[in-house]
């Protein structure tokens, strides 16, 4: 069974992964918690955010709250992937070690963390997920490169156009999407504010909510996941939407071999 959540900021938020919370999400949801194999964090997972060595195992943290957390998922009995957002640590998520699964590439934080590469199709417990992510952040004047803002939070031309190529190549057809903001049309659900149609229009400004709105209009899903937007509208409306936006709750999706199983 796959769990997924939103933001978890490095241990600001690491409490969408407690016990407690996800076993309230699961008793929703008629859900075993113990069936949970895969967790799926939308974004800013936010670790490590300092810089550390890295070995073939993953990352070795120096600093304190780096440590505690990569031990405090250690003992998790599941294994924990990220989407990449904005408050990141790019120039240490370039240096991860890559394997495969999935059918995908993922990046080594541990033996149970790992980040999954935007632009990635996966076969995540016999559903496809596509993978996107990043953001542009509205705060990077008051942050300083490559020590809490790193560029590489928005996609390059070179990396949608590789993106563009495994969809069409996928068939763009797809079960679920995963991203760290929306789409113009997610997003309106998730915040208020951009009911108006004026407001919306300053989403544009954002290239990679662009690059999503692209990608909706070519391909068709059950749902897209996004985070960023510290919303739990998606888990408050699950049934009637196809944009879900989350930040503390989680949605739990079955295997096939689960769905068969009468309530």
């Amino acid at each position: 069974m796959i769990y997924i959540t939103g933001d978890t900021h490095n241990l600001e938020d690491m409490s969408n992964l407690s016990t407690s919370n996800m076993k309230f999400c699961c008793r929703q949801q008629a859900a075993d918690y113990k069936s949970i194999e895969n967790v799926i964090v939308l974004g800013d997972f936010g670790l490590p955010w300092y810089n550390c060595p890295v070995d073939e195992g993953g990352i070795l943290p120096k600093n304190g709250s780096d440590a505690y957390l990569l031990k405090w998922y250690s003992q998790k009995p599941f294994q924990i992937f990220a989407v990449q957002g904005n408050h990141e640590n790019y120039d240490m998520i370039e240096k991860l070690p890559q394997e495969q699964m999935f059918g995908g590439t993922v990046l080594r934080l541990s033996y149970n963390v790992f980040y999954l590469k935007r632009g990635e199709i996966y076969n995540i417990e016999d559903k496809s997920f596509l993978v996107l992510g990043g953001a542009a952040s509205t705060d990077k004047i008051f942050r300083t490169p490559h020590e809490s803002w790193w560029e590489q939070e928005e996609w390059t031309k070179e990396e949608q156009a590789a993106c563009l190529a495994k969809i069409e190549e996928h068939g763009n057809k797809f079960d679920y999407v995963l991203s760290h903001t929306g789409t113009t049309k997610g997003i309106a659900l998730a915040d208020p504010y951009y009911s108006d149609a004026a407001r919306l229009a300053e989403l544009q400004l954002d290239s990679t909510v662009c690059f999503n709105d692209k990608i909706d209009s070519l391909i068709t899903y059950k749902k897209w996941f996004f985070g960023h937007w510290h919303s739990d509208w998606g888990y408050e409306n699950y049934a009637e939407t196809k944009y879900v936006p989350l930040y503390h709750e989680g949605i739990v999706i079955k295997s096939n071999s689960q769905e068969a199983l009468p309530e």
